[in-house]
């Protein structure tokens, strides 16, 4: 019997031994919003009651003969690329139609929703303690909810018919934290279900080591999409415990440190069941500041797989070389163990230069060899193994706004998949036999421009264009060669129409066309939509938001030899209520 790092532990007990976090949907700085009491409850000064409450009810009516064929493409508020690269390939039916089947967009209704209560008090100045409650319940059809419903809750699901099920209802403990913000030593732990760690969610030395290093295997949010209004797929956090303490020492160099257990298990979207125990330290040295990583997890990838272990070790820095120039880079090891053990490396090194009104660019190249952290913890959309390039971005502030462009170049290292070299092969294009090596070309432009007086009743607009091109030659021609285009833009307008009430227009397309392989594209999904949206907020936060939204989605394969029958259309509405308290 395989022993994991918290195998045994009752997750009441790690959620009590934890001590902060941000519960989920709350704000993206990762910090618990600053509740009170409501008027109809009497607590302590020092005791505040604390929660949310957020449901959501989705109902998809879907038309045409392209209706009746299993997991045609759906690109629900979404990056394509963040789903579609590394670990996974995307999937095709018989007409060579991109899908996506772990966010289909199903006939159904559903409804879901997820309580939070709890409590939180004042220790001392700048300490705080508190607990949260959750009540999670779904109604209707399961696909329905999961895909577009509430986030899911950890560890509640059971197999029917050798497949993980969602429950219709579940309760436990959300989270459980104590936090000093104040002084020279300031710490956070949380204990329950961890969405974010710091190692995710904040960028260290110009990097987002989450993105290379580790990010808990289910978690479905697009970060670099920018818009006014998120309604986000069903998230599967992590649950364990998490500490984070950052202190000043020789001269005000600062320090910094994270350290994390967890375990994911089984979902309705994935097959993983792992344990995880990870931490990071970082300290100011010099002008610059040096970061340590290491990441040991276990457990299964799915039923095929026994079991599997790997540990991973990481380092990353940055130094200033001229006030507006500094250098950064990473460096990662991975060892992997299942029948045997597979070394991988990661290579990165890149600039940062400020320019004039406030701009920002950065370039890196990046390496990552085949065998590079083959338990896909990284974010692999933006760090691919088997592939090396340049990655460079380029961040504008414009009045009442900001353009932020991405470019990715990069290059294939192996073409084949060797027996004993490697299990899970490239992390995008498949093994050919004396093909030439791949290339990946990817752009971005997104932006948002207020035109400063959006309360006084002037629109707010946010737009986004994606590219990519994926080639790779190969002897048979008609069977093997590659050259795919992909184009993903999006253009959203949110216009106030009374104090605190805004209509959002906004219209996407997602169109593919080329060969891979022996598959043929030519198809293209536009989705327009139409929302209002009532919002409250509070220190820059949502405290109400009452959200109506309806999509059209109309799908059209345009290739003679499917001959209109994968087209189809597809009405959707979206009710969304959230209040915290």
């Amino acid at each position: 019997m395989r022993r994991t790092p918290l195998r045994g532990w009752p997750l009441g007990l790690i959620a009590l031994t934890g001590l902060i976090a941000c519960p989920a949907g709350w704000a993206e700085d990762g910090n618990p919003p600053a509740p009170r009491s409501g008027p109809w409850i009497r607590v302590p000064a020092h005791l505040r009651l604390i929660g949310k409450t957020h449901t959501i009810a989705a109902s998809n009516d879907l038309s045409g003969p392209g209706s009746n064929v299993p997991s045609l493409a759906n690109t629900y508020d979404m990056s394509l690329f963040e789903w579609n690269w590394g670990g996974r390939q995307s999937t095709f039916n018989g007409a060579g139609i991109t899908t996506n089947a772990n966010f289909p967009l199903t006939e159904g209704e559903a409804i879901t929703t997820n309580e939070h209560l709890g409590l939180a008090a004042d220790l001392a100045k700048g300490i705080e303690a508190g607990f949260l409650w959750q009540l999670y319940a779904a109604g209707g059809n399961r696909t329905v909810g999961r895909v577009f419903g509430e986030e899911l809750p950890w560890d509640h699901f059971d197999r029917k018919d050798g497949r993980v099920v969602q429950e219709h209802v579940s309760t436990d403990l959300y989270q459980a934290w104590l936090k000093d913000t104040d002084g020279p030593l300031t710490y956070q732990v949380v204990g329950g279900q961890l969405k974010d760690l710091d190692l995710t969610r904040k960028e260290f030395n110009f990097l987002r080591l989450g993105s290379l290093i580790y990010r808990p295997p289910v978690t479905n949010a697009s970060f670099f999409e920018k818009e006014d209004r998120k309604l986000e797929s069903g998230r599967h956090p992590l649950a364990g415990a998490d500490a984070v303490v950052e202190f000043a020492y020789l001269d005000g160099k600062q320090a910094h440190g994270e350290i994390f257990l967890g375990r994911t298990k089984p979902t309705p979207v994935q097959e993983i069941d792992r344990d995880v125990v990870g931490t990071r330290w970082s300290a100011d040295i010099l002008d610059g500041n040096l970061g340590v990583s290491y990441v040991t997890a276990e457990g299964e990838r799915n039923p095929t797989i026994t079991g599997e272990r790997q540990s991973l070790w990481a380092l990353d820095g940055s130094y200033p070389v001229a006030k507006r120039c500094a250098l950064y880079g990473a460096w990662a090891r991975s060892a992997y163990h299942r029948s045997g053990q597979l070394n991988g490396n990661a290579w990165v090194g890149g600039v940062r230069l400020l320019g004039p009104w406030k701009s920002e660019w950065r370039a890196q190249y990046q390496w990552l060899d085949e065998n590079y952290e083959l338990m896909g913890h990284h974010k692999t959309e933006h760090y691919p193994t088997n592939f090396h390039g340049v990655q460079t971005t380029l961040t504008v502030p414009i009045t009442h706004g900001s353009v932020k462009t991405i470019l990715y170049r990069l290059h294939q290292l192996d073409t084949n998949t060797r027996a004993g070299d490697t299990i899970f092969g490239d992390s995008y294009f498949p093994a050919l036999a004396d093909s030439k090596r791949g290339d990946i070309t990817v752009y971005r432009v997104g932006g948002d421009y207020d035109l400063g007086a959006h309360r006084e009743g002037l629109p707010k607009l946010s737009a986004y264009l994606e590219q990519a091109l994926f080639q790779k030659d190969a002897p048979d021609t008609a069977n093997n060669d590659i050259d795919k285009r992909v184009t993903n833009w999006n253009l959203l307008v949110s216009q106030p129409v009374a104090r605190n009430l805004n209509v959002e227009v906004g219209y996407r397309l997602v169109a593919a066309s080329g060969r891979w392989q022996a598959m043929r594209f030519h198809h293209r999904q536009t989705i327009p939509e139409v929302a209002l949206s009532y919002r409250l907020k509070e220190q820059g936060k949502d405290r109400l938001r009452l959200t109506a939204l309806y999509h059209r989605y109309d799908f059209v394969d345009s290739l003679a030899a499917s001959a209109g029958n994968n087209n189809y259309q597809a009405h959707q509405i979206v009710m969304e209520v959230y209040w915290a308290f």
